[in-house]
């Protein structure tokens, strides 16, 4: 063997020259593969003998990109050897299940906030939470093992309330009489969402009979757990109001602060729940089959559910605070209402995962020897370059075409709203189309939309009405492709009467009013 190890160091120069002699070189040139063609369109500053023209002067840049690629080939034929290796491997006893692991699952489950309520007006159903496990197991026996490890797990809960409230002998100062308020909440939906973070500690066990490719697994324990990103939402919640009369005897539903109110419009419709750390008790219970001598695949059911008390609320009553019937001015969900029970958040359901035993490496017995051959090598480059040609024409525009663009777009200018509403009708949005074709015309003009309402409501309500018109004509143009960098959103309440509104009629005061925004520069 060593001699024929000298015998191939001496033939190796002699391999490297004719090496040499075997270089072939092609370059091969080809036409163009694509060409690509771009404008760019420059204003030109306005000079004195410009602006004594109706017309400003545009300068397009034509670009035009060539692009070719060049081949290079180089193919040599090379006497050569290598040393190989023969192996003969001893195989580790994998039938150990003794040593370390990794653990992944992905789950999904019912769960909730595990809570209730005192009264029979309020209840709470569960929903599908996710589960997302990662951990370590170290087994000290076949057959059991300890683990630790990270989750992350969602607790979701829907709340349903409802009641009937009443005040007595209440004064109306505008009709000089004595009332009785009455307040009810109907079709009240609460969504109430916490993320957990946990760290779970287990005692596992695994068993499968050798040869058999099926077994149990089973872990118990416990996982310090935390909410973060916790909230609640209300998604659906009506309150109505009315005023009996005993002096008339009369119920008015519909005058000033009687009537139905949305509540997912409150500020306080939404916020953050707040809930204690729990140490969450766990059990796992499934099958494991074995996918190849390291890797199984557990499939089974898990239960979660948290051992001491989650709601850290600050309680509060269900209801209204004083006389002036703002719905629940403290409310902060109905976790924290004072009639909810304890809560001890819990998850049912299933999971898959995967177990990676970590199993040591083989032995090796190698036996070394050459293997003597000619060895041919391709080398191809691609070589990419281009050509590029730049030309430039000047176009022109004409500068009246904005101030034309405000004439059609005032032909369309007022867009009306139905009592309460910032919804766009169909006849609306016909109009609206036809001014987005005008406005695609003129690039360079910019829109102002003006969001108004009636004087009926209040003033903040009617505000925010007006604004939210204004920008639902904005966001229907955007939609058609108007640049949103183009458009200018006001909202002016009730404070502009429509100037064509001459009869005082209160529906010709919902609108929303599109005007053409012009410089001073562009329009002489």
């Amino acid at each position: 063997m060593r001699n024929r190890c000298f015998i191939v160091a001496l033939l190796f120069p002699l391999a490297l020259s004719a090496q040499n002699d075997t270089v072939r070189i092609m370059r091969q040139a080809q036409t163009p593969d694509r060409t690509e063609v771009s404008e760019q369109v420059f204003a030109m500053e306005d000079t004195p003998e410009l602006k004594k023209t109706p017309d400003s002067l545009t300068r397009v840049e034509i670009t035009t990109i060539h692009h070719y690629v060049d081949t290079l080939t180089q193919i040599a034929y090379v006497p050569d050897s290598t040393a190989q290796q023969r192996e003969e491997i001893i195989r580790v006893d994998s039938t150990d299940r003794r040593g370390h692991y990794l653990e992944a699952y992905v789950g999904a489950s019912y769960g909730s906030l595990g809570y209730g309520f005192n009264d029979g007006n309020n209840k709470v159903n569960g929903f599908v939470s996710p589960l997302i496990q990662l951990q370590y197991a170290y087994f000290f026996h076949p057959n059991v093992g300890v683990g630790i490890g990270a989750w992350f797990t969602t607790n979701t809960s829907i709340a349903h309330l409802g009641g009937t409230y009443t005040w007595e002998d209440q004064e109306d100062t505008d009709l000089e009489q004595h009332y009785t308020h009455t307040s009810e909440v109907v079709e009240w939906n609460e969504r109430q969402i916490t993320h957990n973070v946990g760290i779970p500690i287990s005692l596992q066990f695994q068993y499968r009979k050798e040869g058999k490719k099926a077994g149990l697994f089973a872990a118990v324990g416990v996982a310090p757990t935390f909410a973060v990103m916790n909230s609640y939402r209300v998604t659906k919640g009506q309150v109505m109001h009315s005023g009996y009369y005993p002096a008339w005897d009369l119920t008015l539903t519909d005058m000033h602060e009687f009537g139905t109110k949305d509540y997912t419009q409150e500020e306080s419709a939404k916020g953050k729940l707040a809930v204690n750390p729990q140490a969450t008790i766990f059990a796992d219970l499934g099958a494991i089959i074995a996918l190849t001598r390291q890797i199984d695949l557990f499939v089974g059911g898990y239960f979660q559910c948290g051992a001491n008390e989650a709601n850290k609320s600050e309680k509060h009553e269900l209801g209204w605070k004083d006389d002036t019937f703002d719905f629940m001015e403290d409310y902060t969900g109905a976790y924290a209402l004072n009639t909810t029970k304890s809560s001890h958040p819990y998850e049912a359901g299933l999971k898959v995962g995967i177990h990676w035993h970590h199993i040591g490496k083989d032995k090796h017995n190698t036996i070394d020897y050459f293997d003597y051959f000619t060895r041919q090598d391709t080398l191809v480059q691609q070589i990419a370059r281009r050509d590029t040609i730049i030309t430039e024409r000047i176009d022109t525009l004409t500068r009246a075409h904005i101030a034309k663009a405000a004439e059609e777009v005032e032909k369309f200018n007022k867009i009306y709203f139905d009592y309460d509403s910032y919804k766009l009708s169909e006849a609306s949005q016909k109009y609206l189309s036809s001014i987005v074709g005008v406005l695609n015309k003129v690039p360079d003009a910019k829109i102002s939309i003006d969001g108004h309402a009636s004087e009926e409501g209040q003033r903040k309500h009617n505000e925010k009405l007006a604004y939210n018109r204004a920008k639902a004509v904005a966001k229907y143009l955007v939609a058609q492709g108007i640049d949103k960098d183009r458009v200018i959103v006001i909202g002016h309440g009730s404070l502009i009467p429509n100037e064509e509104n001459v009869n005082h009629e209160l529906p010709l005061d919902r609108r929303a009013e599109v005007k053409v925004v012009q410089k001073q520069s562009e329009i002489q």
